[in-house]
């Protein structure tokens, strides 16, 4: 049975290369990698359990081993910055972005996640996950980190900020804009240290003629964010740990990325 979350031929090949092959020697691989990958965006998307998987994929628990194994060895990560260099090149930009705009998102957790792995926001009153993420331009997911929800914003940032300086390999960015939440010397002074970049504070405004008006560059994060209330399997985190948590939002884009390169 095809399900709407099935990848295409061109889908497929455009991220098959990062799928590892199978271990030289003993019993030859009988699953079939292409169902698993099928299979894993259909619990992103529908949101289901694992074990709710319909039958016609492979086993669950194989299914599920496959999606902890591509995250341990960071195969998730490079689909994710290669598809992300591949949208920006057809629209005609630089691999590389310019401008970078960061916000976080506090959402609740399900039961299995520990509760070391969750904190509490008390600016939004949500007990969960925090996702810091950053976005282009075009609103497209540059990077995201996850921690605990209690954890602060200028914190967050620098953990996802980091992250990326660490895997871009010629970064340019020039800018990067974010709410009041990101104000201190301690962010802007990395972000002017790690990139040569300035740390700039956007601000929503309300105009009597137009009433509330957002920043003309932080709504694209919020953008962002909407993009990933289309998946079910985030609406709330029920990951247990917090990379596999980071793992589902990068998934979330893979599929949306995959879905600009080759639209269905």
């Amino acid at each position: 049975m095809a399900y709407d979350t099935d990848l295409t031929d061109e889908q497929w090949g455009l991220i098959k290369r990062h799928i590892p092959r199978a271990k030289k020697g003993g019993r030859p691989r009988s699953t079939n990698m292409r169902r698993v990958v099928d299979a894993i965006m259909y619990v992103v998307t529908h949101g289901c359990k694992w074990r709710g998987l319909p039958k016609d994929f492979p086993p669950w628990e194989t299914v599920y081993r496959y999606f902890a194994e591509l995250q341990q060895r960071g195969r998730w990560r490079r689909i994710h910055y290669d598809l992300y260099e591949r949208v920006r090149e057809e629209a005609g930009r630089i691999a590389n972005p310019l401008l970078l705009i960061i916000d976080s998102q506090s959402v609740k957790t399900g039961k299995c996640a520990s509760a070391k792995t969750k904190g509490y926001d008390g600016g939004k009153r949500v007990k969960g996950r925090k996702r810091h993420a950053i976005v282009d331009n075009m609103g497209l997911l540059v990077d995201v980190s996850v921690t605990t929800a209690n954890v602060h914003d200028t914190k967050g940032a620098l953990k996802v900020l980091q992250k990326y300086h660490k895997r871009a390999k010629q970064p340019r960015v020039k800018k990067i804009i974010g709410d009041k939440g990101y104000r201190g010397e301690m962010l802007k002074g990395f972000v002017r240290k790690a990139f040569k970049a300035r740390m700039e504070i956007g601000t929503n405004h309300t105009s009597p003629q137009a009433g509330f008006v957002p920043d003309e560059k932080r709504w694209l994060v919020e953008r962002n964010f909407a993009w990933l209330g289309d998946y079910w399997r985030l609406s709330i985190d029920r990951e247990r740990t917090i990379a596999h948590s980071c793992t589902m939002v990068r998934l979330a884009f893979i599929r949306l990325m995959l879905r600009r390169l080759v639209p269905v």
